[in-house]
């Protein structure tokens, strides 16, 4: 159900944070069920941002059916909270680094309604560009703005198919984030250990462990930890399936990290999980179908509100998560091209991730999860 909410609602961080955080799920969701033996790692937050960017341009059917699938009121009201919100997720901490960048590129001659350009720079800080999309340099420019505004980590999000004289618009937004741990993992203490995958079958992965007082739960369906990074308000949280239990019995609990996570006892845990760098991409046209905004990719298309008689031709998206003994790395990029129609213990509690697992990391003083992932073959 659509929420209604005041412009003047103080509590603007839950009602962004729980719709990021849903539609991250759904969309991890329906790409996981998509490629059920392959890892899939995103950031909810830069799928988000990107859909809310389009929002601000949807008119009539196109504009009820994201209104639905992102569950949000009008643009006029969450802009002014995602503002803020992204200037909260930014501030400068003395140990980790986290950047959020958006940007829109114009084809040639092409003329957009002012107020959704203003929309754009005021309330998601997006740069303006005029590209020529029938030139390889336009998707060249593209991906060069991708690749530094996630440190080199995310190389392509458009290939040179991608982009032709039909182009109209791009709407991208890529996400950065380092941070050490609170405690790291000794190098000397990481093996050689067997990863039992989906289906059978076991691949060699360096696995990385460690006994650390940490924030744990259990229930029966998995096992769960909170890995705090150093002077950080952001943290890891693992959730571990018990055998018998799939992604489906525990998706849910990497929805608000902050609720499943939050005023737990510590207890000392025996953590092993594989040393992982992770990369995926994905056009994101299918599932974002499923979950309701079919209306965007077809002739019925409604963005009157950025300018006449255009659809979006393809969304997509690029995630990569490095972890090692130090900390974590993680990127991801978003772009939407538009064209003209045609448990506490003595004992250290045992978590040893050694098969398919589940990721988010989330800010603990909002809930935003940044990125979030299932892990099936680190």
């Amino acid at each position: 159900m659509q929420q209604t909410l005041l412009p003047s609602d103080k509590d603007y961080w839950k009602h962004i944070v729980a719709s990021n955080n849903q539609f991250g799920i759904d969309v991890l969701k329906t790409l996981a069920m998509a490629r059920p033996t392959s890892n899939v790692v995103l950031s909810p937050t830069s799928i988000f941002l990107t859909a809310c960017m389009l929002y601000n341009g949807a008119g009539g059917n196109t504009y009820s059916q994201m209104a639905a699938a992102l569950n949000l009121p009008k643009p006029t009201e969450i802009n002014p909270w995602n503002r803020q919100l992204l200037n909260y997720l930014v501030m400068d901490k003395p140990d980790h680094e986290v950047s959020i960048a958006s940007a829109l590129w114009f084809g040639k001659g092409v003329r957009c309604h002012e107020g959704f350009v203003n929309n754009a720079v005021e309330a998601y800080s997006a740069s303006l560009y005029g590209v020529d999309f029938a030139s390889p340099e336009a998707v060249e420019q593209i991906n060069y703005w991708a690749e530094n505004a996630t440190k080199g980590r995310i190389t392509h999000i458009l290939d040179e198919n991608n982009c032709n004289q039909d182009t109209v618009l791009v709407i991208s937004n890529a996400i950065y984030f380092c941070a050490k741990w609170e405690q790291k993992f000794a190098v000397e203490n990481t093996i050689d250990s067997p990863f039992y995958m989906v289906g059978g079958g076991a691949k060699s992965v360096k696995m990385m462990s460690k006994v650390d007082s940490l924030a744990y739960r259990e229930d029966d369906n998995a096992q769960m930890v909170k890995l705090p990074y150093k002077q950080s308000p952001y943290f890891m949280q693992l959730v571990l399936p018990k055998p018998g239990r799939s992604f489906g019995h525990c998706i849910e609990y990497i929805k608000n990290p902050n609720v499943v996570m939050n005023a737990l006892p510590k207890a000392s845990v025996a953590l092993q999980m594989p040393r992982m760098e992770i990369e995926f991409s994905d056009k994101l046209n299918q599932a974002m179908s499923q979950l309701g905004m079919n209306e965007l990719f077809g002739d019925n298309c409604d963005l009157s509100l950025i300018t006449p008689d255009i659809k979006v031709s393809f969304i997509n998206h690029a995630a990569k998560i490095i972890v090692d003994e130090s900390g974590t790395e993680a990127a991801a990029a978003t772009a939407a091209v538009m064209e003209n129609f045609g448990m506490s213990s003595n004992q250290p509690v045992s978590m040893t991730l050694d098969r398919p697992f589940l990721m988010a990391i989330a800010d603990s003083g909002t809930g935003q999860v940044l990125f979030s992932g299932a892990i099936l073959a680190p």
